[in-house]
């Protein structure tokens, strides 16, 4: 099954259920909401890239001649996006209660979509299932195939297992020898923290810091003078602070440029990506990238510089 999808009708079949799903403001019937949640942004973004709407604050409005795009955005984002939407409920097997520990006994709904290898079997609503069964995704009460690692892009489909499957660990050594020259020289530099790095976050840190205390203070509230952090602990958190901001940038690298089915994306290609943030998926890729590339580096250990190509032999 290709990115397209597995047939032609998936396109109407997802924006039927987003226009259903997604709240609608109450100033508008024509305007959905997001309301501040992750669910509902991507649910939006579905709808604009899907030619149903065009962004509006914080919500989508509908287009008056909505029509399908020339060129379809990708439909292993839309399912992500659909499933994020849909309140598919999986039902793991419980790990074995250690002897003598009492446990409540604890009754699960009946499973009415059944397990395909790593994709756990599952419990939807009726209703769901024929969207389900259109986009590809489940057939005669059963995830498919092509549903496998869709799920692995979603928080409660995610298992550390999947580190060690076949098709991940040939996704990291694929991502490494096909990455892009500007994939490669922007995570080269994402990776390399500086003196000069920490430093600005500490002056920004304290910046922030005493911006805080004075609005406090302008506010007439009863606030204690801000703390003076010894150099080295100092230095430690604006060292935290750098590392946490490179690893969301190189988070957002995989985002909009990776995809497990195709690797790194053309520009073209990722502008039919949709920008699906917290993806577990490719938040573990870039990782296991990060390791293999830079001989082990994990992100709490940023700060190593990587060698001088130019000097290379």
């Amino acid at each position: 099954m290709s990115a397209n999808g597995p047939n032609d009708d998936w396109p109407s079949a997802a924006i039927e259920f987003l226009k259903e799903s997604l709240p609608v403001a109450s100033q508008s019937p024509l305007k959905w909401s997001d309301d501040s949640m992750t669910a509902y942004q991507f649910g939006c973004d579905a709808l604009v890239a899907l030619g149903q709407a065009e962004r509006f604050g914080p919500g989508a409005l509908a287009k008056d001649c909505p029509t399908l795009p020339e060129t379809l955005p990708r439909w292993d984002d839309i399912c992500v996006t659909v499933l994020g939407l849909a309140h598919v409920r999986f039902l793991r097997v419980a790990a074995p209660t250690p002897p003598g520990i009492y446990q409540p006994v604890r009754t699960a709904p009946d499973a009415n979509i059944a397990a395909y290898k790593t994709a756990d079997a599952a419990q939807a609503s009726t209703d769901i299932l024929p969207l389900l069964a259109s986009l590809g995704l489940a057939e005669n009460g059963q995830w498919t195939q092509a549903s496998e690692t869709i799920h692995w892009r979603d928080g409660d489909g995610w298992k550390p297992s999947h580190l060690h499957d076949v098709r991940f660990m040939e996704a990291v050594k694929i991502a490494c020898e096909t990455m892009p020259d500007d994939i490669n020289d922007e995570m080269d530099r994402l990776v390399t923290i500086t003196d000069d790095d920490v430093e600005k976050s500490v002056i920004l840190s304290r910046k922030v810091r005493d911006i805080n205390y004075a609005n406090a203070k302008r506010r007439a509230q009863d606030v204690a003078p801000p703390e003076v952090l010894p150099p080295d602990i100092e230095l430690a958190r604006g060292r935290a602070g750098v590392e946490h901001n490179r690893s969301d940038k190189l988070d957002w690298m995989f985002y909009r440029r990776w995809r497990l089915s195709d690797g790194w994306l053309s520009d073209e290609e990722s502008q039919r990506a949709l920008e699906i943030f917290h993806d577990p998926l490719a938040q573990n890729m870039r990782r296991a990238v990060i390791r293999e590339r830079y001989d082990g580096l994990v992100m709490a250990e940023l700060g190593w510089k990587p060698p001088d190509k130019s000097s290379a032999s």
